[in-house]
Parts: structure tokens; C-alpha cells; sequence
């Protein structure tokens, strides 16, 4: 077998694990699908599942990943298609919202919440590729409204970049685990506590 059609067949094969494994994870939930599970349902060897990924873990990870680089290509978009600081921000905004809403689990696992097994999941952030590509982004953001004077002068941008990306991201979180309650307390909506918690977060970044 030629090297291209070796290549193609692997990224065949790896493709279909992960679809079936997604399918599962979906149906059943992380914990409870086995590697067994995936493997049949693949219509595939458990030895041959193993040529491909170490573990459960592994598989799910690999989700994870593939799911943060079409975010990751969102926000590129967001940041990089229009010149307007604000305009840049809210599009930002937005699509972290967008992504959480369609999918809840990968979101939960780039913030670290989400695990495949009883280990313990680090936040995907904090010190591998996409969480370097995920911070890159948001320094070049915070880089443009610095160009643009729109930055308050007295931000430090190497924390700010966490901040920044801590302060969307909980802000998300909050409104989908108190969605129910928001009417209530606050007399929003899940909609309102986001418009208004976004524009106070962008306030505090922007010159007076």
C-alpha cells in the first residue's frame, strides 16, 4: 500500500472511531461508554481502537480538540474580519455563546469542568497548543484595541489576557447554570444577564 492510501486509511479509520465514539458519549454519556462499547459500535476490533488511541480518555480529548479548532476558527473571524475594537468584542462574545449552546459537554471540557474518567481534566487553556492559539487570539484582540486606543492605558495585557478570557467564559457559565433562576432574582432573561454582563466587562477593559 502506497504511503497516501496508508494515510488516507488511517484518517478513515481514526475518523469512524470518533464519530461512533461522539454518537456514544452523546447517548450514553462519557462514563458510561466503554472502550468495548466504541469498538463495536465502530464495527471495528478493541486492538485495532488501541492502534489508533490510548484510551477513553484519549478519544475524548481528541474531541475536545477537533471541537476547540473550529472555535478557534470562529474567533479568528471575530477578531481578524473587522478593524472596530467594540464590534470585535461583541462578535467574540457571541460566538463563545454560540458554542457553548450547541455544544455544552466540549465547552464544559475546554473550561476543565468536564472529564472523560475519574482523572483529573486540566483546563485546556492552561498549557497545550490550543490553549496557546485560544491566548494568542485573545492578545491579538486586546493588541487591537490598544492600536486603537481604545484600552484603558493602565492594563497590564499579559494577565489581562486571562482576564479577559475568565471573565467571558464565567459570565457564559453563570448565565447557563442560573438561566431558571434569573427572572426571579434579577428580573432578566438569559439573553439580558448576557447583553448586560458583557457590556459592564467591556466597560471596565475601555477608555472613559
Amino acid at each position: 500500500m502506497g504511503a497516501r492510501k496508508k494515510e488516507a486509511l488511517e484518517q478513515f479509520n481514526r475518523d469512524n472511531i470518533l464519530t461512533a465514539a461522539k454518537e456514544l458519549f452523546e447517548s450514553k454519556g462519557v462514563e458510561q461508554t466503554t472502550m468495548d462499547d466504541i469498538a463495536k459500535y465502530a464495527d471495528y476490533s478493541k486492538s485495532t481502537i488501541y492502534v489508533y488511541f490510548k484510551s477513553k480518555e484519549d478519544i475524548y480529548n481528541s474531541i475536545v480538540e477537533d471541537y476547540t479548532d473550529v472555535l478557534i476558527g470562529e474567533l479568528e473571524m471575530c477578531i481578524q474580519e473587522t478593524s472596530d475594537f467594540e464590534d470585535s468584542y461583541y462578535k467574540m462574545c457571541d460566538c463563545l455563546v454560540n458554542f457553548e449552546e450547541k455544544y455544552p459537554k466540549y465547552y464544559a471540557s475546554l473550561m476543565g469542568e468536564e472529564k472523560s474518567t475519574n482523572s483529573r481534566k486540566k483546563p485546556i487553556l492552561k498549557d497545550n497548543k490550543v490553549g496557546r492559539e485560544l491566548t494568542g487570539l485573545i492578545r491579538e484582540f486586546l493588541e487591537k484595541g490598544m492600536a486603537s486606543r481604545k484600552i484603558r492605558a493602565d492594563i497590564d495585557i499579559q494577565p489581562t489576557v486571562l482576564y479577559v478570557w475568565s471573565a467571558i467564559s464565567g459570565i457564559i457559565q453563570v448565565a447557563e447554570r442560573k438561566k431558571d433562576e434569573l427572572d426571579e432574582s434579577l428580573n432578566m432573561n438569559k439573553k439580558e444577564y448576557l447583553r448586560y454582563s458583557f457590556r459592564t466587562f467591556y466597560e471596565s477593559l475601555v477608555r472613559r
